[in-house]
């Protein structure tokens, strides 16, 4: 590494953490006094109420990366710009991308970080934040809320269904399930008035039992228990009626919930278009650095860092209007879901490229 992309680097760097400070910092003050009201009315503990906000700061952190990012190349460049030691540097016959070649470096390395962090650590304590808001702090599991009725499930060949899961006793209610041959003809039902959680180990329990065996020939045989063991993978917490997020879910994650799904005969072409956008959304790090570059030198032509700023905000909502149309056609699948997720990225990537050319020409 040159000495002057030793010296363009370190300006960068010390801006961009600087500006991942400040911009965390208000995002999660903003979010203390929004849920502030919340954590008294519940009466939250302070262990509780700290730990739910530190484990959102891995996703707060995610989010802000951009942003960081963007306002330090802005003003890093425009600085140096203003004090027209960019103008010096080009006058030697320096391009803008070669002098950029480390903070675009560091865009990128920020943008596998940012795919990493959203592959790993966000989905994880993403989960854990609406366990301690919903279960820990609210306790919705003790006042019903997370009940839900009449709803089916599939287990390989075996079909669910119950009436109602009370949240409040961890019990199923109106339990049937029917398992099924490989022609999908019923071989057998099991009806239960009720299905308790026992523990981890023990799993299930059904009360008030009744078996009904198919035979080949119209055939019915007909059991009654009192009690039986019940063989399901699922826990309450599977029961919880929550909101499926896929933003926070990892690829893994993500890709497993569609193939669930698809199994339950579901549609979940639209969703191809999320799973693949896992990949591309990160690199909006290294989109908006190479697109924000050329307005980064406004300064040495107008000596105000206004217009760049200005000039950021349009760039980052273009970036995110074209992303959002993109994904929206995908979902309505009107577009192949693959060009849907990467379409903001190449688009902003072909406009950064001949912004920096253009750019090329004298001051």
């Amino acid at each position: 590494m040159t000495i002057i992309h030793r010296y363009l680097l370190k300006h960068l760097l010390r801006n961009f953490f600087v500006s991942l400070l400040a911009f965390t910092f208000l995002f999660v003050v903003f979010d203390f006094f929004d849920r502030f009201d919340n954590l008294l009315a519940e009466n939250a503990s302070f262990g509780t109420s700290v730990l739910y906000f530190l484990l959102k700061m891995p996703l707060t952190i995610n989010l802000m990366l951009p942003v960081a990012m963007l306002v330090s190349t802005l003003f890093t460049i425009g600085m140096l710009s203003k004090q027209s030691e960019i103008t010096a540097m080009r006058a030697a016959g320096l391009p803008i991308l070669w002098l950029a070649k480390p903070i675009l470096a560091f865009a990128f390395v920020l943008s596998l970080l940012s795919l990493v962090m959203g592959e790993t650590l966000v989905p994880y304590t993403q989960r854990r934040v609406r366990e301690i808001y919903n279960i820990d702090i609210k306790k919705n599991h003790l006042k019903g809320a997370y009940s839900q009725t009449d709803f089916w499930w599939r287990s390989g060949k075996r079909f669910n269904s119950a009436d109602m899961f009370d949240s409040r006793t961890n019990s199923l209610l109106d339990f049937s399930s029917f398992d099924l041959d490989e022609n999908y003809r019923v071989t057998k039902r099991t009806d239960a008035s009720q299905v308790d959680w026992v523990n981890p180990t023990l799993k299930w329990t059904m009360k008030g039992v009744s078996e009904y065996k198919f035979g080949p020939n119209q055939t019915v045989e007909t059991k009654k228990f009192n009690a039986l063991p019940l063989l399901l993978d699922e826990k309450p917490e599977d029961f919880y009626e929550t909101k499926t997020d896929v933003s926070t879910m990892s690829y893994r994650r993500l890709s497993k919930y569609l193939k669930q799904q698809r199994a339950n005969g579901i549609p979940v072409t639209g969703y191809k278009t999320e799973l693949y956008a896992k990949f591309s959304f990160p690199f909006i790090i290294f989109i908006v650095t190479l697109v924000i570059l050329p307005f980064s030198l406004k300064p040495a032509r107008s000596g105000s860092l206004a217009m760049s700023f200005i000039a950021g905000l349009i760039i980052a909502f273009s970036y995110y209007a074209v992303h959002s149309f993109s994904i929206a056609m995908g979902h309505a699948e009107l577009w192949p879901p693959l060009l849907a997720a990467w379409m903001a990225n190449l688009v902003m990537c072909v406009v950064g490229l001949i912004l920096n050319l253009g750019a090329e020409a004298p001051a």
